[in-house]
């Protein structure tokens, strides 16, 4: 099986991203193809925008849903994943209330693993199908972000991320480990250089 070549996790063979980091994945195990063209690219990268990399998990809005955020070389996506659902109501009746029903959505978010199937359905898609897929599903463009403020995860592991723009401020929490949020950093810092804020 192959690794990533950014966080050394291995991961399923075929897999565009990474399922610990997120980072794209260049394919390794594969002899090399010989081309008389260039290869066949998807949709979105014909079109000049390149999915960068991509976080699952986070919540945002209210009532919480989850999304997955797409960093592409223009703007953030958020596509819907899901919402605290049934996660949400049998942790909170084994765990008591709502804090118990948050505490068990983020276990379960966490001990997924990998890209869960709506994540990887939404990577196969442009940008501009993703954002049609569901009305939740939304875009930031980059020209329009002053900032990102990111949180790193503390004791109970919920991290934020907290998108600036110059009419509305988007915030995303997420339950991940330092070494992960780490990565989400990098990849901000490098589609968003010198307005990604680390607190």
């Amino acid at each position: 099986m192959p690794f990533c070549s950014n966080c050394g996790y291995q991961v399923v063979e075929g897999s565009k991203f990474c399922s610990d980091c997120g980072a794209p994945l260049q394919q390794t195990t594969a002899p090399p193809q010989i081309y008389t063209q260039p290869p066949p690219q998807p949709a979105y990268q014909q079109q000049g925008e390149p999915i960068q990399g991509y976080i699952q998990a986070c919540k945002h809005g209210f009532p919480v849903n989850t999304f997955s955020l797409f960093l592409t070389n223009m703007r953030i996506i958020a596509a819907k994943t899901g919402g605290l659902g049934a996660n949400f109501t049998a942790a909170g009746a084994a765990s008591g209330g709502i804090v118990g029903g948050l505490i068990g959505a983020g276990i379960d978010a966490r001990s997924s693993g990998g890209m869960n199937k709506k994540t990887l359905e939404y990577s196969q898609m442009t940008p501009d199908q993703m954002i049609a897929k569901d009305k939740k599903n939304f875009e930031i463009p980059f020209v329009i972000i002053q900032s990102v403020e990111m949180k790193q995860p503390g004791f109970m592991g919920q991290g934020e991320i907290k998108v600036k723009t110059q009419g509305k401020d988007y915030r995303f929490m997420l339950d991940t480990s330092k070494e992960i949020f780490a990565q989400y950093i990098q990849t901000f810092n490098q589609s968003l250089p010198g307005k990604v804020f680390v607190k």
